[in-house]
């Protein structure tokens, strides 16, 4: 029975390890690893979605041509080329993260998104510079890409190892409250600036506006980062004989592909919700400063995420998330078909409702079942491997997508049936996993 053996010492070396966070660590240790985790998330997920926040004037300045879809297509593929470099940064930096510290990591994975944020700021438009401003612009999502494929995996390692078992998904979805911070974020900095200048100065220099303010914001994620002490359950995990992305790769591809389908619900209505300002102006021709309610609106909804999670802790987390599932699967059809027969502003804001309500109880609980696919030694690999192709495949090219379903079929509602498709594929995911809510990390 050495098997058994094995597995009993494992549990014990957690249980131990877990026990040293509440006795040898204070809990400010504990609190200051949940403050770097999601806030440095925060700030980092700002960075790469305000992109989309000002997708029409970047288009336009960076991306000109003769048709006006052509435009905005090339400005949404430019966003996307950022998610084919997240994987790359997840087997790297991930591998960092799992062989050096979550610490260096996260604080490597923020100035990497400020060098991407700083270039998109300062780059001149295409009438300055010609071919060579796209060129730039491309380079720059793509080092924002590479950054953000290492971020989701150490933040989410740094925050399951220091939780207790008991309350695993609390702590795991401070992620994604914390992402929901970045869209209220962006949403709130693009509706100042729109409110504060006129159209034309926003599509000359205003937009450049909102990547200042991330860049300026970079240094309080780091200083706050250089602080994080690594959790016990990591220092004490073997976690230097390996590449872990030859690891994961070989010994865990099956949880990485089960991971896939689960996140492919949680990208897909998060980057919808990215999208909505584009979607507003373009589709519904709501004003600017009116469709950057949407961001707000669902950074607003996303806060809720703790309560959720607790919630999974309690009712078990396959519950909640088939719950999250259905809703969307049920509400966003008919939601968008009211809102494009008679758009409003309050018709928007609702459908932007319902969506975040049920996007947050799927997504909330989600952070924990990924990080609960992979030992400790790997952790923070698998979790970014996993989400970043995720993102990559189903998540990163959904404003194009929806942008091009749109143009072809002349029907703003395909955005709805494209969420619905999401939704039916993870549901069924998420009925075929194993939950381990309450269970003891290996």
């Amino acid at each position: 029975m050495p098997a058994d053996r094995e597995r009993q010492r494992a549990k014990g070396l957690a249980v131990s390890a877990i026990a040293e966070v509440t006795t040898t660590n204070p809990h400010q240790s504990v609190a200051r690893a949940v403050v770097a985790a999601t806030v440095g998330n925060m700030l980092e997920w700002y960075d790469f979605t305000i992109y989309a926040a000002f997708a029409v004037p970047i288009s336009r300045n960076f991306f000109p041509a003769d048709n006006e879809v052509i435009s905005l297509l090339l400005g949404f593929v430019t966003f996307g080329l950022g998610f084919i470099a997240r994987p790359f940064g997840a087997a790297f930096l991930g591998g960092y993260a799992d062989r050096r510290g979550r610490r260096d990591a996260l604080s490597l994975t923020i100035l990497l998104m400020a060098l991407g944020t700083g270039i998109i700021a300062l780059c001149p438009g295409y009438d300055r510079i010609g071919l060579a401003a796209p060129v730039i612009i491309v380079l720059a999502r793509l080092i924002q890409g590479f950054s953000a494929g290492g971020e989701i995996g150490g933040a989410v390692s740094t925050l399951v190892e220091y939780a207790p078992p008991a309350r695993r998904g609390l702590y795991a979805s401070f992620q994604q409250m914390s992402q929901g911070g970045s869209t209220m974020l962006s949403g709130l900095v693009a509706m100042t600036i729109a409110l504060a200048l006129p159209a034309d100065a926003i599509a000359a220099w205003g937009g450049r506006l909102a990547f200042v303010v991330g860049l300026l914001i970079a240094p309080v994620g780091l200083y706050i980062r250089r602080e994080l002490e690594d959790a016990p359950l990591f220092q004490k995990s073997d976690h230097a004989r390996e590449l872990p992305i030859r690891v994961v790769l070989r010994d865990h591809w099956r949880a990485v592909l089960t991971g896939m389908l689960v996140v492919m619900l949680w990208t897909v209505a998060q980057y919808i919700a990215n999208y909505f300002p584009t979607f507003a102006v373009r589709e519904l021709k709501v004003s600017l400063s009116q469709s950057y309610l949407g961001p707000l609106v669902v950074g607003v909804v996303l806060l809720f995420c703790p309560l959720v999670g607790m919630l999974a802790d309690r009712y078990r987390r396959k519950r909640v998330m088939m719950v999250g599932a259905l809703g969307l699967l049920v509400v966003a059809y008919p939601a968008f078909s009211c809102l494009i027969a008679a758009p409003s502003t309050e018709r928007l804001i609702a459908t932007q409702v319902a969506v975040a309500v049920f996007m947050l109880i799927y997504t909330a609980p989600a952070s924990a079942v990924l990080a609960e696919l992979f030992p400790t030694p790997v952790r923070a690999t698998g979790i970014s491997l996993t989400y970043s192709l995720g993102v990559a495949v189903f998540g990163g090219f959904t404003p194009a997508i929806i942008t091009a379903l749109i143009g072809w079929t002349s029907q703003p509602v395909s955005v709805a049936f494209y969420l619905m498709g999401a939704a039916l594929i993870s549901l069924v995911t998420v009925l075929t996993l194993t939950d381990h809510t309450g269970e003891v990390l290996s």
